[in-house]
């Protein structure tokens, strides 16, 4: 049993809401482990992977957030990731699913300086300490959000001119996949953002999502 699991590789899913679970319209709700598109995930591959959920509500890839950043909770992915991976290293495969938050208002982040920045986080994912036996980066792959809408029931001023900029998100991320040797999962071509509150994912979204990566990694990893 011992030898079974330590020859599991670990994924780290590292993402904000929408890896952390938030039901749509029902504020700081969250779907229970195995709805959430992390747990459907480790449904899939728990015989030969060890999956790590590293979701939270508001995170943003590079941004720090004056209004969400209370009570010392550190919502700037680019703070945070580091220590994330040291945590729970060796680390063979990091997934990031991030930007949607970056869309706020008082942030003016176009969408190619948004996807510039969830780039910065997969450079720095691919440092050799934190995977394979310590010594090799850990492989990344990129989940590019899919579009918002822009409803009153997620405060739509917040995100005011967002649902424009996160239909731009296919092309400025495949931009910045292709610059850095990164591949990108479109989600949009799967799932889209549940119109309860135009920011979240459905249980079925989540669902579908999980069995898409899981799709890929056994498409990556084969019998390996």
């Amino acid at each position: 049993m011992e030898a079974i699991e330590a020859s599991k590789k670990t994924i780290l899913c590292f993402g904000d809401c929408n890896t952390w679970g938030a039901v749509p319209g029902l504020k700081k709700k969250r779907f229970p482990q195995y709805v959430r598109w992390p747990g459907v995930l480790f449904k899939l591959l728990r015989t030969r992977f060890r999956v790590v959920e590293e979701g939270l509500y508001a995170r943003t890839a590079i941004l720090d957030d004056p209004i969400e950043s209370a009570f010392g909770i550190e919502r700037n992915g680019a703070r945070i990731l580091g220590a994330a991976l040291a945590s729970h290293a060796p680390v063979d495969l990091v997934i990031i699913m991030l930007g949607t938050n970056d869309l706020k208002r008082r942030f003016a982040m176009t969408a190619a300086d948004i996807a510039a920045g969830v780039g910065v986080l997969a450079q720095r994912a691919r440092a050799p300490e934190f995977g394979p036996e310590f010594m090799a980066p850990p492989e990344v792959l990129v989940i590019c959000p899919p579009a918002i809408w822009e409803v009153e029931a997620n405060s739509s001023l917040t995100f005011k001119g967002g649902r424009e900029k996160s239909m731009e998100f296919p092309t400025v991320f495949n931009r910045m996949g292709k610059d850095l040797g990164v591949p990108i999962l479109f989600a949009e071509d799967f799932i889209h953002s549940d119109p309860a509150d135009g920011i979240h994912l459905s249980a079925k979204s989540h669902e579908t999502l999980g069995q898409e990566l899981a799709r890929w990694v056994l498409e990556r990893y084969g019998n390996s």
